[in-house]
């Protein structure tokens, strides 16, 4: 919106008396078939149009001039300003108080029209900022949008600067414009961050400077200060301009406050939830790794124990069981890390096209030991695509599968593992015999240390994990990208089933079906 530009007085009255000379000239040609009744409504006419499109100061005059162009040209005697028939004063009254009160109605909807359009304009202008600012995504972007409908309501340009800190005694830096360069704008900017008040254009403190500035204030402190540069300084703005561009100013500083009160709340959420994480990652290491700690300590007590002779079975059993409490711990703090990666958004993904068979096959391989006691069966199709991955991450991510359908199903029971390409990329699932998960618990069982319903379906290490795999598995896939979920088996058992996103490729893997244990 560009600063209204108000017409000179001269213009107006000259452009007022034109209208009434155009009247006058067109009543003289038309003057053998005019009546004189005729020639005072086409000058009426005039002053009409002269009200209509001037103000009220050209309008009185083109009232004026109206009835001394009637008096010299169409009253007798012609050329002068007597009048011999005393009938025409009442004429001339006539004429008078119909163009003063028809210059006063049609200069008075003019000016309400022009107001109207002013405040509509002045409202567009505000909603519109304060749209484009609830729409911003962070706080540059509320410069940025803040800045732009500022210098578009001067007609020129607009900038937002904020300290360091709301209520810093400094003053922000200004950027390096060329117009920020004289020293008069700088003692204008120092003036409105000193005094809380506009400095610069239009305003008392440095009105001949070419930049106005004027502080930001939310929440009783001074954040930063908006400037604005208009491309013709010579031309003040009028009173209702002004006062939008300081209701601007003030939607301004809201906008940036809230951000700025998003971004520390979300901090504080942050810092929240980390120290729950800690609270609870210490929790389950003081309880999830006291019994693999006391497997161990037991073992190796009784392996030093002089007084007790031990047969080689004995001290081989006592020292797998060592290896395996190790292997659990392992396993354990494991899972701690990669759930404090997932958590604070550390987890690296480094994605590569892999064929999901890699993965798989090296999370088999080992499992192979404790998969021992359960037929598993794998079902790739040839067509199945690549997919870009990392290959370790998805690794992990059957890992914990393949240790939940371990953990919480019997001996002697199926696993299946089938993988498909759709929807542009590849879904894959593994599916066991075991109790399955509670209508109503699909997505209850992704949160942090949510363990199996049964710890007495045959593992050995039932129910003794951390509760961590699946949500693992939830922040892996989701960084991947792609999406996890719980169904229930057509059978029984749980099948749990994720989706990677992806193109297919023209190459092919073939078809790999197998049953072990």
């Amino acid at each position: 919106m560009k600063p209204r530009v108000v017409r000179s007085e001269s213009d107006e009255y000259l452009k007022a008396a034109g209208i009434v000379m155009v009247a006058t000239v067109a009543c003289l040609a038309l003057r053998s078939r005019l009546a004189s009744i005729d020639v005072v409504m086409i000058l009426l006419l005039g002053v009409v149009a002269a009200a209509a499109t001037h103000r009220r100061g050209p309008a009185l005059v083109a009232s004026l001039l109206s009835i001394a162009a009637f008096d010299l040209l169409f009253v007798p005697p012609y050329g002068t300003f007597n009048v011999f028939d005393t009938a025409y004063y009442l004429t001339f009254g006539v004429m008078l108080l119909v163009a003063l009160t028809m210059s006063g109605l049609t200069s008075r909807i003019r000016e309400q029209r022009e107001a109207a359009a002013q405040r509509e304009r002045h409202t567009s202008a505000l909603y519109a900022m304060e749209t484009d600012l609830a729409a911003a995504p962070d706080l540059e972007a509320v410069r940025t949008e803040a800045s732009r409908h500022l210098g578009k309501l001067v007609g020129g340009r607009g900038w937002i600067l904020l300290t360091d800190t709301p209520g810093d005694p400094n003053a922000p830096a200004l950027p390096e414009e060329p117009v920020f360069d004289d020293a008069e704008v700088r003692v204008a900017a120092a003036s409105a961050w000193t005094h809380q008040e506009p400095a610069g254009w239009g305003t008392p403190r440095g009105r001949e400077v070419p930049v106005l500035f004027a502080p930001l204030l939310a929440g009783g402190a001074t954040i930063g200060f908006a400037a604005v540069a208009p491309d013709d300084a010579e031309h003040d703005l009028p009173r209702a301009d002004r006062e939008t561009l300081s209701a601007m100013f003030a939607l301004a500083a809201h906008a940036i406050e809230r951000r700025q009160l998003a971004k520390v709340g979300e901090h504080a959420r942050r810092e929240i939830e980390a120290e729950r994480l800690r609270t609870a990652l210490l929790s389950s290491l003081s309880h999830d790794l006291r019994t693999p700690l006391a497997g161990i300590e037991g073992s190796a007590s009784t392996l030093l124990d002089q007084t007790v002779t031990l047969g080689s079975a004995v001290q081989r059993e006592l020292l797998e069981s060592i290896i395996a409490e190790s292997r659990r711990m392992t396993r354990l703090v494991g899972n701690l890390l990669d759930m404090v990666r997932v958590e604070t958004g550390t987890l690296a993904v480094r994605k590569s096209w892999q064929p999901l068979e890699e993965p798989l096959g090296v999370a088999l391989l080992r499992m192979e030991a404790r998969l021992a006691e359960h037929p598993v069966t794998t079902r790739l199709p040839s067509d199945l695509p690549m997919v870009p991955i990392d290959e370790l991450l998805i690794e992990q991510v059957f890992l914990n599968l393949l240790e939940n359908a371990v953990r919480y199903t019997p001996p002697g029971t199926a696993i299946t593992i089938t993988a498909w390409p759709e929807a542009e990329g590849v879904t894959a699932e593994v599916a066991d015999s075991g109790p399955g998960v509670r209508p109503g618990d699909e997505e209850a069982m992704f949160e942090r240390f949510r363990r199996g319903p049964s710890a007495s379906l045959g593992a050995a290490d039932a129910g003794a994990g951390a509760g961590l795999g699946l949500t693992i598995c939830r922040g892996i896939i989701r960084a991947h990208g792609g999406r996890i979920w719980i169904e229930p088996g057509s059978a029984g058992g749980t099948v749990i089933r994720f989706h990677l996103p992806g193109v297919n490729v023209p190459e092919g893997i073939p078809t790999v079906e197998a049953v072990t244990g």
